[in-house]
């Protein structure tokens, strides 16, 4: 649009006008029309050339501004180059100083935290590796449960098992297991034909009589574990009347988990 400025308007005029041809008499509307389309170019004209005189303005700015621009940058990018070059070897070796200080820091606190975790786990060992069991099944089967051969594989010092034809004599050990779940014996032909009630309180007389037996071989020292499958209001209210430490389980995860954590208590009873 660079053209818009050479335009000579009043040549253009005296060019529009010589080549208008000389008026035919016609009907009075015709030289109208014609002056009318004359006004209209002109007018076209007019706007071209001030749009033009804006347009070439506001581009000049533009280009005055993008050269301040691109100074001010060359001139921040070579006192930049001049700064980081003449202490290019000092500024190296600060930021390897700060890395390597950060890096140490990581390292010893993940080391530390690691070395807190493996001492808790080998102080549990520790304990659970000093912890005596004693595991009861009132049966006459004398097969050792599975649940039993997974404590003995846990690690405890000594896994030891009794039965209703072999039963453990004082002193017991640290942890005292009453296997009330693969004994049978809250299930089977005892409970035939009778109404839920009996039911319920026959098994809560066979829960509190074996529970009373097993209490005559612990000592206060002694955590008792009742393996038990279910809710059982004898296991539920026995703090009332007993001032033993026990907690129930109920599957053979929990026990485990369990008795492991028992070992703490009768640690913590065998210290005091």
């Amino acid at each position: 649009m660079d053209w818009l400025p050479s335009i000579d308007l009043p040549h253009l005029w005296d060019l529009v006008i010589s080549q208008t041809p000389t008026p035919i008499p016609t009907p009075l509307s015709a030289p109208t029309k014609n002056f009318n389309d004359i006004e209209l170019l002109k007018s076209q004209l007019e706007f071209l050339k001030a749009t033009n005189g804006q347009l070439g303005e506001s581009f000049n700015r533009f280009v005055a501004a993008m050269q301040f621009t691109l100074v001010v940058f060359a001139f921040l990018g070579g006192f930049l180059a001049f700064a980081v070059g003449k202490n290019l070897d000092d500024a190296k070796k600060v930021a390897s100083q700060l890395i390597n200080r950060e890096v140490e820091n990581k390292i010893s606190d993940l080391v530390q935290s690691e070395v807190e975790s493996v001492k808790r786990s080998l102080q549990r060992e520790r304990v659970i590796g000093s912890t005596t069991v004693d595991y009861y099944l009132p049966s006459d089967d004398i097969t050792e449960p599975d649940d039993c051969k997974l404590l003995r594989t846990r690690g405890f010092a000594k896994v030891r098992f009794w039965h209703q034809k072999r039963k453990p004599k004082k002193p017991v050990g640290d942890i005292f297991v009453l296997d009330l779940i693969n004994s049978k014996l809250l299930e089977g032909q005892d409970f035939a034909g009778l109404s839920k009630d009996d039911a319920r309180n026959k098994r809560e007389d066979k829960v509190k009589t074996q529970i009373d037996l097993v209490l005559n071989w612990l000592d206060k020292a002694t955590v008792l574990v009742i393996y038990i499958d279910g809710f059982s209001e004898e296991v539920k209210n026995l703090a009332t009347r007993v001032d033993y430490y026990y907690v129930p389980a109920n599957t053979s995860v929990t026990l485990i988990g369990i008795v492991a954590d028992s070992a703490y208590v009768a640690e913590g009873q065998h210290n005091l």
